[in-house]
């Protein structure tokens, strides 16, 4: 199951699992999967495969989160809105800095953490407001609301994005939200979002393409039309002429 999570997560191919249920032929695909993420440079400290076999809750939970961080957080790009500039930033930085950009101008909304500045709800729904308007009204959304707003943000994400639905509404209206789960919740509407400004941008390359072979075409017709009228004016004026040049091109 590693294995498998980790070639969808990175899109590369991992040895083939070990057959076998006995703890050796487990220990033995864990190493597998702990092996790539030493070539892929992921520090795993003190972390061997018997901690994963052997059922380390801890362990396990931070190895998730490494793999979180490593192939779905870390390939983040900040555009800062200047032509072909893009900044650098640490992963989780990257991800703030794009969700404050998205939110910028939005009432209500100030996101300096992954904790509570989500709390209330609002800053969910700017996020798919800034993208979608048409799913969300922002304007009868209020802060004093936040199981409202919550469930509003999970349900419009997971019906009509296919977010998957990863928090309840009491998981971040609490006193203290827990940070890597929002991230993690985060950064599938990043990938959404980001994939959805693809699909416009290839959207568009394909209108243009189609713009130009219309045009082509329209040239191609207008050039068989000049030449047929051109054809047929020198027939009428000088058939003899035009007979002699068939004859010798034939």
């Amino acid at each position: 199951m590693l294995i498998k999570l980790l070639e969808v997560l990175s899109g590369e191919r991992l040895p083939k699992p070990t057959r076998g249920r006995m703890r050796i032929h487990c220990l033995e695909n864990v190493d597998k999967a702990l092996q790539f993420l030493k070539e892929q440079r992921v520090h795993l400290e003190n972390m061997g495969s018997h901690d994963i076999v052997d059922g380390n809750h801890r362990l396990i939970l931070g190895l998730i989160w490494t793999i979180i961080l490593r192939f779905q957080i870390q390939d983040i790009i900040v555009e800062t809105g200047q032509a072909d500039q893009k900044e650098t930033h640490s992963a989780k930085d990257a991800l703030l800095l794009w969700c404050q950009m998205k939110t910028a101008g939005y009432p209500n909304i100030n996101i300096t953490n992954f904790t509570t500045s989500w709390k209330d709800g609002m800053a969910f729904n700017a996020l798919i407001h800034k993208h979608r308007p048409d799913l969300v009204d922002y304007t009868k959304l209020k802060k004093s609301n936040p199981t409202h707003n919550l469930q509003n943000a999970f349900n419009v994400a997971e019906q009509k994005l296919g977010v998957t639905k990863l928090l309840d509404p009491e998981d971040v209206f609490t006193e203290n939200p827990d940070e890597k789960s929002i991230i993690t919740y985060v950064v599938a509407f990043y990938h959404y979002f980001s994939k959805m400004k693809q699909l416009a941008v290839e959207g568009k390359r394909v209108g243009k393409v189609l713009d130009q072979a219309i045009e082509t075409e329209k040239m191609i017709d207008k050039y068989e039309t000049l030449a047929s009228d051109f054809w047929m004016t020198l027939w009428l004026c000088t058939p003899s002429s035009v007979r002699q040049t068939l004859v010798s091109s034939g």
